[in-house]
């Protein structure tokens, strides 16, 4: 076995000063294993790193960083970067300079390129519902070719063996939340033209999509997520029974769902799937569990004879005893397992809070022990950043099932109805977005909790059936006082409301009145009001004013969910004109209503 030494590395950056944090977010091989690349977010950074002598060798600068593929040739490195104004670049990994410098949309993700080299797919996570948000790239021009339309948040994408196919998955469902079952769901498109094929769902409750990979054979596809548990109270638990975490596999030849198998054991949650790779023999599935500081390894041999064999095919993926034997838990030195990368014997890991990389050996019976390799000189966490690793720290909840960030992934809404017994039992309502909630106290849906920090202390207590200390708690508020909004994709290119939006504007402070209880700059009142909008014993409940910024990525709305646009909320749901006057908007009103709300 190959002994790691661990070096500590004091690094001065010719371009910049040293960063707080690097946060690792990515990371690619050279063909031979010999040099890793490693996209650094919050470094603004490619940490380029030597295999043999376990050192980074260099640095390139890249502003906004977030995900890098490598040609297959390892001349060129492209990388996605930014939110709003989103930019691919090409990089000269010999000189490490930027060769081009291209517009990507709105928080591009996802780079995948062909085999001929000659096109690189990449999908923006966020845009307006009207435009494509999956793309192929002509490599030679810098220009788009073709583009498609995914349903909602895409976030990771693979290109079938063959070269045929692009399968997309998307990050939440865009679905009422009030129905019976609520899932994301995946297409697959040709990508030669990037026509739809196929849209398949994902099981009942999945959400949270982070990853996918394929089968070195490239029959089998894998998505890493988290099944959520709607259909039952909180209280459950010590059973596993509110998220769970799994990987569910799909026949890429037959285009069709094959089954689910969770990662967690009985009285121990693997939390918060991430980053998914496959052993080059096809031997193994690994997958980071990010918020137990983990990685899941499970035996693929195995997990396909037991799901042949299984008397009830369909219970797998309620059945937490399935893999027993048939994977390995493998501790992780540091936090924020994201991205991972299988390449000969090894698995690295990069850690997004703690800056290091582990190394894991993969033997004939499966990994061995973590060995962590640092990429900077260690930093101790300040406040904000202590906050955000316990925002995500599953190692806080009663057998480590859930974190925070569990039913609130990246800090907005999961698109799903949670009991959460604030206001008794059997009524589900939203999750709701954790942005300005401590400027716009009460909160919850009903506004049961008067500020913030109450409901995070009451969360730790309630939710996740644990006490932290009084120290963590406040940590957490100040990650969360520390968010700010990412600017909508319904604005221009130059930041500005639309003709649409600017008449929208009007209707909003004027003829529609949504402005006597949506306020800026919040777009809340700090209130709550009774609208006889409710459901069932709901139907008199009041309801705390939600804020308005950033509800273009907060869909499905009203207090369960039952609308799935904001045009819903202003046309179908509004049936007794009494939240907001937009009985008599006429339709071009009501899109330009519809238009400016979205801009927020």
């Amino acid at each position: 076995m190959i002994r790691f030494l661990i070096i500590f590395l004091c690094l001065s950056l010719p371009v910049a000063a040293q960063p707080k944090y690097l946060s690792p977010s990515d990371i690619v091989s050279s063909a031979d294993g010999s040099t890793l690349y490693i996209a650094c977010a919050t470094a603004n950074r490619i940490q380029v790193f030597d295999v043999n002598s376990e050192k980074v060798t260099a640095q390139i600068a890249a502003d906004g960083i977030r995900e890098i593929t490598l040609s297959h040739d390892g001349r060129l490195l492209y990388g996605l970067c930014g939110e709003s104004r989103g930019r691919l670049i090409e990089i000269d990994t010999e000189t490490g300079k930027i060769l081009r410098n291209l517009s990507a949309g709105h928080t591009p993700m996802a780079p995948v390129l062909s085999d001929d080299g000659k096109t690189l797919f990449y999908c923006n996570r966020f845009s307006r519902a009207d435009e494509p948000n999956v793309h192929a790239l002509d490599i030679h021009t810098g220009q788009i070719r073709v583009s498609a339309r995914a349903i909602r948040e895409p976030v990771t994408m693979q290109l079938s063996k063959d070269g045929a196919f692009l399968w997309v998955v998307n990050h939440l469902p865009l679905m009422q939340a009030n129905l019976e079952y609520v899932f994301t769901s995946l297409h697959v498109y040709r990508a030669e033209d990037l026509t739809s094929v196929a849209q398949l769902d994902m099981p009942p409750g999945s959400f949270a999509i982070r990853d996918s990979a394929l089968s070195k054979d490239g029959r089998h596809l894998y998505v890493s997520h988290t099944i959520g548990r709607f259909t039952v109270p909180t209280t459950h638990l010590d059973r596993g029974w509110i998220n769970t975490s799994g990987v569910s596999i799909f026949d890429t030849v037959e285009k069709r769902y094959l089954n689910t198998v969770l990662l967690d054991d009985t009285m121990q949650g693997a939390a918060n799937p991430w980053g998914l790779t496959v052993t080059e023999d096809d031997a193994w599935i690994g997958v980071n569990a990010s918020g137990t500081h983990e990685v899941v390894f499970v035996d693929v041999k195995e997990m396909f004879q037991r799901i042949e064999n299984a008397p009830k095919p369909e219970e797998i993926i309620n059945d937490l005893r399935f893999l027993y034997g048939a994977k390995t838990r493998v501790k992780l030195e540091g936090e924020g397992a994201r991205a991972i990368l299988a390449k000969g014997p090894f698995i690295y890991v990069p850690m997004y809070f703690s800056d290091t990389v582990n190394v894991i050996e993969m033997w004939d019976d499966g990994p061995g022990e973590a060995f962590p390799l640092p990429l900077g000189e260690p930093v101790e966490p300040d406040g904000v950043r202590a906050g955000e690793m316990a925002f995500n720290d599953a190692t806080f909840c009663f057998q480590n099932w859930q974190s925070c960030a569990s039913c609130h992934p990246d800090v907005r809404s999961d698109g799903t109805n949670w009991d959460l017994l604030n206001d008794g039992i059997g009524n589900p309502k939203q999750s709701r977005s954790l942005l300005y909630t401590h400027r716009t106290s009460p909160v919850m849906i009903t506004g049961i909790r008067a500020s913030a920090e109450i409901a995070v202390e009451k969360g730790f207590s309630h939710i996740q059936f644990h006490e932290v200390t009084q120290e963590r708690n406040e940590s957490v508020n100040l990650y969360l006082k520390s968010l700010e909004p990412i600017p909508s994709p319904y604005l221009t290119k130059d930041g500005a409301l639309t003709e649409s939006a600017q008449r929208g504007q009007i209707l909003f402070n004027g003829k529609a009145g949504c402005v006597q209880c949506h306020m800026p700059p919040y777009y809340g009142d700090r209130s709550k009001h009774r609208f006889g909008l409710g459901s069932d014993e709901d139907r008199d409940q009041e309801f705390a004013t939600p804020i308005l910024i950033e509800c273009w990525r907060t869909a499905p709305y009203m207090y369960d969910g039952r609308a799935l646009s904001i045009l819903d909320v202003i046309t179908t749901d509004n049936i007794n004109n009494v939240h907001g006057n937009t009985k008599d908007l006429t339709p071009q009103e009501a899109a330009d209503l519809a238009e400016f709300v979205n801009s927020l």
